[in-house]
């Protein structure tokens, strides 16, 4: 049975515009040297900015190279700075496992230090959508939370998503608001239940994903490498450089890179046994199959 192939996010985002919006007409390598250059960005003072934004200090900016690309952005001091510098590194990771999210960089304009996130017009928000449902915004969350448990991202509700619609009028899913995410802590901190697929939590936060424990169990790991396959991929050099590319305005860039990438690749393994422990590896003849059946041939049909 064919299912969706989330992965392959440039035949899954379709339009030429998405794709560009998102930035998936770079490579990985092109776009982290892309984002990691000074003045990329210069301040537009007569853009329109979304009310939450103009009340939160935010200003407008463009991309030197294309004006039609729009950001936000603030100027980055103290917890603002780690903040952003942590959500960077978690956008690029993103990326690089082909997970669809808004840019979010930390970036100098003209000397000073800003936080930039990338404006995505005429998009909802995840709370106003029956996402439990339809499997097309279903099973992105479910790979989702692949990413945001090995980030210790731990309130993910509806709220931190967006739903972006292609030419096709189908949903694509965009992670966004990585302010809760915990790179530096030591250990796992989010835990597999022990008698059945779940988790438990350090925090006392309802989220971890908008779905529930019962949701995940439903599909195969040959769903769910869609998603592991590209973590398996990053090495220790890769993380360390994405890390201290994201980390280049601070003093301490080398040693928190190094944390940063011990944590992630001794997460991305206790999160992989975990889920290959509790998720069967393939099932034959199962209602999610007929629906991601379904979904396929809405998408790719």
């Amino acid at each position: 049975m064919k299912s969706v192939d989330y992965s392959d996010v440039k035949r899954f985002i379709f339009d030429k515009e998405l794709i560009d919006l998102l930035c998936y007409n770079r490579k990985f390598g092109e776009l982290l040297d892309y984002f990691i250059q000074d003045d990329f960005l210069e301040i537009k003072d007569n853009m329109k900015l979304p009310f939450f934004a103009e009340i939160r200090d935010y200003q407008g900016a463009v991309e030197k190279a294309d004006e039609k690309a729009e950001w936000l952005v603030k100027e980055a001091k103290g917890h603002d700075l780690i903040e952003t510098e942590m959500a960077m590194i978690v956008y690029f990771l993103d990326m690089f496992t082909h997970t669809l999210s808004v840019p979010m960089v930390v970036t100098k304009i003209n000397g000073k230090i800003y936080r930039a996130t990338k404006t995505i017009n005429q998009a909802e928000q995840l709370s106003g959508a029956n996402y439990t449902v339809f499997p097309d915004l279903t099973e992105p969350l479910l790979l989702d939370m692949i990413n945001r448990w090995i980030f210790c991202d731990e309130d993910r509700n509806p709220n931190n998503y967006m739903i972006k619609y292609n030419s096709k009028n189908q949903n694509l899913i965009l992670a966004i608001d990585f302010g809760n995410t915990d790179l530096l802590y030591k250990g796992t901190k989010i835990r597999g239940a022990s008698k059945k697929f779940g988790w438990e939590k350090k925090e006392k936060t309802r989220y971890l994903t908008p779905l529930k424990a019962e949701n995940f169990p439903v599909y195969d790991m040959q769903f769910y490498n869609q998603r592991f396959k590209y973590f398996n991929k990053l090495t220790g050099n890769q993380l360390f450089g994405i890390a201290k590319k994201a980390l280049r305005y601070n003093e301490n860039k080398d040693e928190l890179a190094k944390t940063i990438t011990t944590n992630l690749l001794k997460r991305r393994d206790y999160v992989y046994k975990y889920f290959s422990s509790k998720i069967p590896d393939v099932i034959e003849k199962d209602e999610s199959y007929k629906e991601m059946g379904a979904a396929f041939q809405k998408f790719y049909g």
